[in-house]
């Protein structure tokens, strides 16, 4: 991550506040906090993918972990977006990936609303997708313990095996599908 300093050996400190919140941001995950960054239905969605990887990892432990690590990202690349950070090769990325975000979101909806329309190879090369995007877009930006971030959300939420225990019909969590289907069902109608 870039020292406070600029290149020229000047202090910087917006370079030096960016970094503050970042380390506050990476260290803080409390429900207070979260709220004002994450809005209702992310905060649904989020509650929800939790109870899934807490029955399915066995350990609210890392269940916790998981989602912490989601809304660390999610609110680091917002913190860098609001501040400018990105330059326009990354920008463009960012719109990659947020069509990207729409299509699985939509996928997810379209699964969840016509039968036996699952598809687990596309949906698991979707998510991976997503986290090779996610990496890109951070790399000038974020430390090796973010993208490790990354990774953790990506490799449980794109596992094959809780994807069929969620899409599946006779799937262990089918039932959480309806409420993550309508979550995204909003989110999709008020961000885009």
């Amino acid at each position: 991550m870039a020292d406070a300093k600029e290149s020229g050996g000047r202090f910087n400190s917006k370079q030096l506040g960016l970094r503050i919140q970042k380390k506050v941001i990476g260290k803080v995950t409390n429900k207070t906090i979260v709220k004002s960054f994450i809005d209702d239905n992310l905060a649904s969605l989020l509650d929800t993918l939790h109870l899934i990887l807490k029955l399915e990892l066995a350990d609210h432990k890392k269940a916790d972990k998981v989602i912490k690590n989601l809304i660390k990202i999610t609110v680091k690349i917002g913190l860098l977006y609001k501040n400018s950070q990105f330059n326009g090769e990354e920008l463009a990325l960012g719109v990659k990936i947020r069509t990207k975000f729409r299509h699985a979101a939509l996928t997810v909806i379209s699964f969840s609303q016509v039968d036996f329309s699952y598809d687990r190879p596309f949906l698991v090369k979707l998510v991976a997708d997503i986290g090779e995007m996610l990496h890109r877009l951070v790399e000038r930006h974020l430390t090796t313990k973010s993208h490790q971030r990354i990774d953790s959300v990506i490799s449980a939420l794109g596992k094959a095996e809780t994807l069929d225990k969620v899409f599946l019909p006779d799937g262990e969590y089918h039932a959480h599908l309806e409420t993550i289907s309508k979550v995204f069902d909003k989110v999709v109608d008020a961000e885009w």
